[in-house]
Parts: C-alpha cells; sequence; structure tokens
C-alpha cells in the first residue's frame, strides 16, 4: 500500500473533519496511482495516519476521500486491495448494526450513509422486499461485488439491487453499469404508514428516509393541539408522506401538490392507509398553485412546505434564501386566523437562522404573529456528529401562526 503525506497546512482539515482532500493537500502522488486506488495518507507530524482512496483524475475533480483513522503496522502490511476488502467488511457490518440501536428501523431505513459511515460515496436504502445500492465513488465502486455479497448475506428474504445515479456517476468519471430491472413496486413502512411507489416512478434512491423523525414529530404535535384542523396542505408531496402524517394526526382532508404526475401513487397510498377519500391531488408547480389558490380566497389550517434542494452550490446561497423567502411568503399567505406552518429544507447551505428569518419576514409581510413550537434535523440512519457536520443538511421548523388578537 502506496504512503502518500499530507502537507503541513492540510492535515489540520482532517483533524477538523473534513473527508475530501484535493492533490494541492499533499505532498507528492506516488508514480502510477490509479483512481479507486486505496493508500495509507500520514498527517505532518507522522502521529496519526489514516486509510484513503483516490477517487478520481478528471481535470480538476482530483479528490481523495478520506475512510478512517488506521493503526501503521497493521493495516498497510498487505496488499492494498486485500485491506481495503477487510476494512468494507467491517465497515458494512458497524453501520448495519449501527441502524438496530432504533426501533422501527428495521422496516426500512437508510443502511449506508456515505462519509458518515466511513463508506464515501455508498449509499443503500432499505425497504419492505428490496434494498438499493447507490455507489459515487471509485475506491467503493472497486468492490461492487463484494458489497452486493455482504449484504446479501446479512438480508437474505431481500433481493439486492444496484440502483446507480447516472448522472452522479458521469460527474465522477466512474463507468456506467447495465441498469438492473426491478420485479415490483417499492414498498415502504415508516412510522406505521404504508407506501407503494412505482417501479418507474423513484426518485433519487427511492424515498426520503430522512425527515422519517420530523414526520412523527409533527403528528405527536398537531395530536397535542385545541386547534381546528379541517384542511391541510403537503407542498411539494411526491408519494405523500407528509400528508398522510396530517390525516393520521386528525386533520380532515389534505390537498397535496407536485409538478410530476403523481396522482395515481397518492390517491393509491391514501387508499392503503384506509384514508380514501380525505385527500385531493394537484399536479402543478407550487409557486403557480399558491397564486391560484390566494386567488380563490381559499385557506388553510396546516400547510407543510418541503421543497428539493434550492442549490447544490454554496455560491448560489443567496438565490437559495430568496427562493425560501418567496416560497414562504406566498405559502403562508394561505393559513387561516390560526393555523400551523411548516417549514422544511433540505438544502445543506441555508442553516437553521437563515430558513427561519424567512419565515419571520414572511409574517410581518403578511401581517402575522409566530410562536415557534419545534425543530428537527434528519433522521438517526443518516448519522451527523454535529451541527457543523458537513452531511448535516435537514432541517424542520414547526409555526404557530396568528392574526390579530390571540385571544
Amino acid at each position: 500500500m502506496k504512503i502518500v503525506k499530507l502537507l503541513s497546512k492540510s492535515s489540520v482539515k482532517i483533524l477538523r473533519g473534513e473527508k475530501e482532500l484535493s492533490i494541492n493537500d499533499v505532498e507528492e502522488l506516488p508514480r502510477g496511482t490509479i483512481p479507486g486506488e486505496w493508500l495509507c495518507l500520514v498527517l505532518s507530524d507522522y502521529q496519526k495516519k489514516y486509510l484513503a482512496y483516490v477517487n478520481t483524475f478528471a481535470e480538476i475533480f482530483f479528490k481523495i476521500k478520506i475512510v478512517r483513522e488506521i493503526e501503521w503496522t497493521k493495516d498497510i502490511s498487505e496488499n492494498e486491495s486485500v485491506v481495503a476488502q477487510e476494512i468494507i467488511i467491517s465497515l458494512l457490518n458497524a453501520a448495519i448494526k449501527r441502524r438496530e440501536l432504533f426501533k422501527g428501523y428495521e422496516s426500512g431505513c437508510r443502511l449506508i450513509y456515505g462519509g458518515n459511515d466511513s463508506l464515501p460515496g455508498l449509499i443503500v436504502d432499505k425497504y419492505q422486499k428490496y434494498i438499493l445500492i447507490q455507489i459515487n465513488t471509485a475506491g467503493i465502486d472497486r468492490f461492487r461485488d463484494l458489497i452486493k455479497t455482504q449484504i446479501e448475506s446479512k438480508f437474505k428474504d431481500y433481493r439486492v439491487l444496484y440502483f446507480d445515479n447516472v448522472e452522479y456517476r458521469k460527474a465522477e468519471v466512474l463507468p456506467l453499469h447495465e441498469k438492473e430491472e426491478f420485479n415490483d413496486d417499492l414498498d415502504i413502512l415508516e412510522n406505521g404508514l404504508y407506501y407503494k411507489i412505482p417501479k418507474n416512478n423513484l426518485q433519487k434512491i427511492g424515498y426520503y428516509y430522512d425527515h422519517r423523525e420530523n414526520r412523527e414529530r409533527l403528528r405527536n404535535l398537531l395530536l397535542k393541539l385545541n386547534l381546528k384542523m379541517d384542511k391541510g396542505l403537503d407542498l411539494f408531496s411526491y408519494v405523500g408522506s407528509w400528508g398522510l402524517h396530517l390525516l393520521s394526526a386528525g386533520v380532515g382532508h389534505v390537498d397535496f401538490v407536485d409538478q410530476a404526475n403523481m396522482e395515481d401513487v397518492v390517491l393509491a397510498n391514501l387508499k392503503h392507509n384506509n384514508l380514501e377519500g380525505r385527500g385531493s391531488f394537484f399536479r402543478s408547480d407550487v409557486f403557480k398553485f399558491l397564486d391560484q389558490k390566494k386567488e380563490s380566497d381559499e385557506f388553510y389550517d396546516v400547510i407543510v412546505s418541503d421543497p428539493p434542494a434550492f442549490t447544490k452550490s454554496e455560491k448560489n446561497k443567496n438565490t437559495a434564501i430568496a427562493g425560501y423567502e418567496k416560497l414562504h411568503l406566498k405559502a403562508m399567505r394561505l393559513l387561516n386566523e390560526r393555523a400551523i406552518f411548516v417549514a422544511a429544507s433540505c438544502t445543506h447551505y441555508v442553516d437553521f437562522f437563515e430558513l427561519d428569518k424567512t419565515v419571520q419576514d414572511a409574517a410581518i409581510k403578511n401581517n402575522q404573529t409566530l410562536q415557534f413550537l419545534e425543530m428537527g434535523n434528519q433522521g438517526f440512519d443518516h448519522p451527523m456528529k454535529s451541527l457543523k457536520d458537513k452531511s448535516f443538511y435537514i432541517k424542520y421548523i414547526v409555526y404557530y401562526v396568528y392574526r390579530g388578537n390571540h385571544e
């Protein structure tokens, strides 16, 4: 196994938890090093050593992914491939074991969460019948067969498939593999609610488990409120997860809005949960829908706004914040005199304070008063070490919103 020494100025990056380095962070890369090769990365003072792998040499996208700290004598004495395989198996087992800590997650969860499970670029999600694998880095992609075999040995009653994201793989200059086909639709059980997603309607890697705990928090909160909840609104609804939680908390009827053709999926999920007839689906751009509803003078008792990420880059952060400001202003205009508003975000670069400010500003413009009720982050199967963790991206805030005198 090749040894690569970090520059002194770059050692601090690893010590503070960064998981990705560039060619400018190392003294010299040994000749013949190839994408996907695993290395022993040595900090400048030689006191710490880390296992890492080269991800890609594509133009300026050269990256070294950090896997974990290692012991000097044990881990670099063998063949690079042998070491990598042993480490991968160990980390897979540890990640799966970690999920067993949380009750309810056995029915489905994110089994592997990339770098936060020390397996950068590996995403594995478990459903009722299937386990889907997605790989986005060269150092992991070399061991596709090993990973699949290991997961199959742990979950013998499940069909394990690769569900790679073509665009992600192109960006990382990874080979494209033949797509594995589903035999059935995707079945999901979350917080006691059942969803079925047709195999042709899957987004990302199938389902968004990341707001699982927040959906349960919201349901529990609504059940504690003495508030009229005749009508709810689920914006950017996808399969209807938020809206079904509203209905299970006692909301009388929910309007689901998404620009994708998800009507049959949402209505079927209502039926699966014995909620048939209590929801309506609107295929529309959310902003246009909100404008149309304002003109028709319709109002809601509970609104959940959970849009896709508004930016994947810090340079577009201000544009993303402006997007949330516009969205929340339009949505909150549709709230009844006493109502609940949920602001959710999966934009990493917009923090809790910035998300909260967009709601505060909207309330001022709409002549509304807010009471901050609760907040939450991503589910336990999306582990993070702190609020500064680069893998921390989910935000959820609930407000009681009213006009005029609270009494």
